[in-house]
């Protein structure tokens, strides 16, 4: 077994959570840790005694994430497999980790878990593969490793492919946090196999996304951004998805140094109604791809709209690493006062906030000493060259005069 601690309060791990942070999380912080609470007391009483506290547990669950969106999530992690009520409280759980509770997140998951004697052998590798994914969040690195194992060892003896890509793709993610990108490519390309034969639609387009990673790491751009457009295409219908892998083609371009693809990729994310932890890297994307392409007005527009999110309640580090963007940007645009307004305004963020990494680049003298975009431009070849084009193409005429933030959960 892991020796990795664990908070087992709901409410001491809640604290924990907004330790460092000015306000709560979003309007369910209370039910977050009603939520939580409920399942610890469910899995403390007898087993005949659990089914009311996990039914109430389920119906607040299902509150807090809403039933649109429970039907969407449902419907895209688990297709229509192994389907279970609890699969409300995963959702509640995995929308609670997206949002930076990850003590809580992890109650969550470890009181589910110890609650519900139902679950099958694939709901309940489900849960571990969640739960890794905070521990890995959480820089509890071996213990991510050691959860994620457990998963790929489940499917093995079980033969459900399902829980073996899962825990394939997590050791993949372990892999690529320790910089070991041939061992993320080898679990990738066994995980997408796995997944495609059987039918994984949404878990074969996370593999390809690791597969994009690795390949965008070696720098063989002709093939990251096939990988990129597989999930592009296997994400139509889901805006979520869709505006999240359209995000990281503009970043890709970028890294290639195709300024004007990018900043169409970008404009075109920002053009839609996405939650803000993806409009955020957008924006900073849309503003760095802007200034590279002298389309100042862009510009502009994205360093606006990002301190007026950052007015908001959105989440801190985006909004930090996005005005670090928007200072590199001017400052490539020979505007020194305004890259230094966003400059002290990240640096403020992520010194109060304890982003060390944030803080170490906005500490630079000249935010022009931050990496900017290309300036070799790679050539595309053949089906790279279409998707290239393909996306020029998605720029849309004008932005709107503000982006659309909605409320999806993750």
């Amino acid at each position: 077994m892991s020796s990795a601690a664990v908070v087992k309060s709901a409410a001491s791990a809640y604290r924990a959570d907004l330790a460092g942070h000015r306000d709560q999380f979003g309007a369910f912080d209370h039910a977050w840790i009603t939520l939580a609470t409920l399942l610890e007391h469910a899995a403390l009483v007898p087993v005949d005694h659990r089914e009311e506290l996990l039914r109430d547990a389920i119906e607040l669950a299902r509150e807090i994430v809403g039933e649109t969106e429970l039907h969407r999530l449902g419907a895209r992690e688990f297709q229509n497999r192994d389907r279970t009520p609890a699969e409300a409280i995963v959702l509640a759980a995995d929308a609670i980790h997206a949002a930076g509770a990850l003590n809580l997140a992890a109650v969550l998951f470890d009181a589910l878990a110890a609650a519900d004697t139902s679950l099958n052998v694939v709901q309940r590798g489900r849960i571990l593969y969640y739960r890794a994914r905070v521990a890995l969040k959480q820089g509890e690195i071996d213990e991510a490793l050691f959860r994620y194992r457990q998963v790929e060892t489940s499917g093995r003896d079980a033969r459900r492919a399902e829980l073996v890509v899962r825990g394939l793709l997590g050791m993949g993610a372990v892999a690529q946090m320790r910089g070991n990108y041939p061992q993320l490519a080898r679990r990738a390309r066994r995980a997408a196999a796995l997944a495609e034969r059987a039918g994984l639609v949404r878990l074969a387009s996370q593999a390809r996304a690791g597969l994009m990673i690795e390949a965008a790491n070696a720098h063989r751009f002709d093939e990251a951004l096939v990988h990129a457009w597989y999930v592009y295409e296997a994400s139509t219908g889901d805006a979520v998805d869709e505006g999240e892998i359209l995000s990281n083609i503009g970043q890709l371009l970028l890294e290639a140094g195709h300024v004007h693809g990018a900043r169409a990729a970008f404009a075109s994310v920002v053009s839609r109604a996405l939650p803000v932890r993806i409009l955020l890297p957008a924006l900073g994307g849309l503003a760095i791809s802007s200034g590279a392409s002298d389309d100042v007005s862009t510009l502009d527009w994205a360093v606006r709209e990002i301190e007026r999110i950052e007015e908001m309640a959105a989440p801190r580090y985006p909004v930090a690493e996005a005005l670090l963007e928007c200072a590199t940007a001017l400052a490539g645009q020979g505007r020194p006062a305004d890259a230094e307004r966003c400059r002290k305004r990240a640096l403020k963020l992520a010194v109060t906030h304890g982003f060390h990494e944030v803080a170490y680049k906005a500490d630079a003298p000249d935010p022009s000493a931050i990496a900017c975009a290309a300036t070799a431009t790679h050539a595309f070849r053949n089906r790279s060259a279409d998707i290239a084009r393909e996306v020029v193409g998605m720029e849309p005429k004008r932005l709107p005069s503000h982006v659309a933030m909605a409320t999806a959960s993750y």
